[in-house]
């Protein structure tokens, strides 16, 4: 098979949650020897949930859902860093690696005696990225930061909610994903750099400033007019329609944008009735001035029809229109079926086989094989230390004995999962589907579609 792109690359991951390991997690796929660093006494917390089918097994460490997800195809080693032997045996993986990632508050690394500074004195042309939460500088720098207390000082919080209510959280952590993308270009930066002249590079990357950037247009408005725009619920202050309109079902609804006046006209074409014909609404200015009477009268014509069908039909016009979709129908979409966004990877039981993601780009002519699972606890100790540090068994069963390494953890990080039902009952679960193997193609049954084949998150 023809090398990967980042075949060669080893990278070492002492990162835990979703920002850093998502971050490290198409490097993996593309072809990078990741080795994943934890420690018995601070296993990822992401190990823990969910449990398969809600069950916690006998070793629910190794069974967590969101650690599967953002860790495969990497080897994982425990290290435990508060031991001197454990700073000189990451110190020796240093010295032959290319780069290191980590995403805990600046004075961890430093007070381990392992930052950037001394790493590069092991290995002059290592890569050093830190993504922490606020960057490794300025009075915030040693916060903790965890999603949603990082979308509340990027100012996304408060610009979430509708016009008359407070500020709600999202509905998932939109941050950790922008510090990790922010993370995998710049490692990718930084390799490229290193190719052309052979230096090596520190990342101080804040996830607090990525939240940030990303806001663009929100903070455009104060910077160029000193306008604090407000919560706006689904509306836009320059567009109508624009927002989000109940179709025919249980909970159905689509996702309506027109951003000019042609794309009225083509909504007007698409729905075909008198009630969108107005004059008054030809213009931008009009429909904007008259938004709760384009709303209510779209809102009407959306209830008689099924979502799809006034999504296909607004789309066939020539207008941006999407069902919306709660978690089953984006993991049962055939659409993402027929693109294999979706493949399903066989767990050692009492995980078993379960659909993953794949990497958010394709490159042409590369063939990836099928995916690795996500490493056990530990199960890369022996690989990793022997095979490539050339322990004798004699220091490998030291380094045991002396608890530097491990491959149980001393904490689980796991709590019974909630109950399901109870949880549907209490309003906190939109649906429980007691059918969803089947839906996702891994269980026996036939018939249904399958979807194709504390640190700083």
């Amino acid at each position: 098979m023809t090398p990967l792109p980042l075949s060669g690359i080893r990278i070492i991951e002492p990162g835990q949650v979703w920002a850093l390991p998502y971050a490290i997690s198409p490097l993996a796929a593309y072809g990078a020897e990741v080795i994943k660093v934890e420690s018995a006494r601070r296993p990822d917390s992401s190990r823990g949930s969910p449990q398969p089918d809600n069950l916690v097994g006998e070793q629910p460490w190794n069974d967590g859902g969101t650690y599967h997800e953002a860790n495969r195809n990497k080897l994982g080693i425990s290290l435990d860093l508060n031991t001197e032997r454990g700073k000189e045996l990451f110190k020796e993986i240093v010295s032959i690696s290319d780069v290191v990632a980590q995403n805990f508050p600046p004075r961890v690394m430093r007070n381990f005696g392992l930052d950037y500074p001394v790493l590069r004195d092991v290995k002059p042309d290592i890569i050093v990225l830190d993504s922490t939460a606020y960057g490794s500088s300025g009075p915030w720098q040693n916060y903790i930061g965890y999603g949603s207390s990082l979308q509340a000082v990027t100012g996304l919080t408060y610009l979430t909610g509708y016009e008359d209510g407070g500020p709600i959280q999202g509905g998932i952590l939109f941050n950790d994903t922008l510090g990790a993308l922010n993370a995998t270009y710049a490692i990718l930066l930084a390799l490229a750099h290193r190719e052309r002249t052979g230096q090596g590079q520190w990342i101080d990357l804040s996830q607090y400033e990525a939240g940030v950037a990303h806001l663009g247009e929100a903070f455009m408005e104060y910077e160029m007019n000193g306008v604090v725009p407000s919560r706006r619920g689904n509306s836009h202050p320059d567009h109508a329609p624009y927002g989000v309109y109940r179709c025919a079902g249980e909970d159905a609804w689509v996702a309506i944008t027109v951003t000019s006046d042609a794309e009225w006209s083509n909504l007007v074409r698409a729905v075909g009735e008198p009630w969108a014909s107005r004059r008054d609404w030809e213009t931008a200015e009009g429909r904007v001035s008259q938004r709760q009477e384009v709303d209510d009268a779209i809102g009407i014509w959306t209830a008689t029809l099924e979502k799809h069908e006034v999504m296909h039909l607004l789309q066939a016009g020539g207008v941006a229109c999407g069902a919306l979709y709660n978690t089953r129908e984006v993991a049962t979409d055939p659409h993402h079926g027929d693109r294999g966004f979706f493949s399903i990877s066989q767990h050692p039981s009492p995980v078993g086989p379960r659909p993953h993601s794949a990497p958010l780009f394709g490159l042409t002519g590369v063939d990836r094989p099928p995916d690795g699972l996500a490493p056990r606890f530990g199960e890369f100790n022996g690989r990793v230390f022997r095979e490539l540090l050339g322990r004798t068994q004699t220091e490998f069963d030291e380094l045991i004995d002396q608890k530097v390494i491990a491959d149980i953890p001393a904490n689980p990080g796991v709590t019974p999962p909630p109950d399901p039902k109870g949880l549907l009952q209490m309003g906190f679960l939109a649906e429980y589907d007691v059918d969803y193997k089947a839906r996702l193609g891994i269980s026996a049954a036939t018939g249904d579609e399958s979807p194709g084949d504390q640190p700083n998150d």
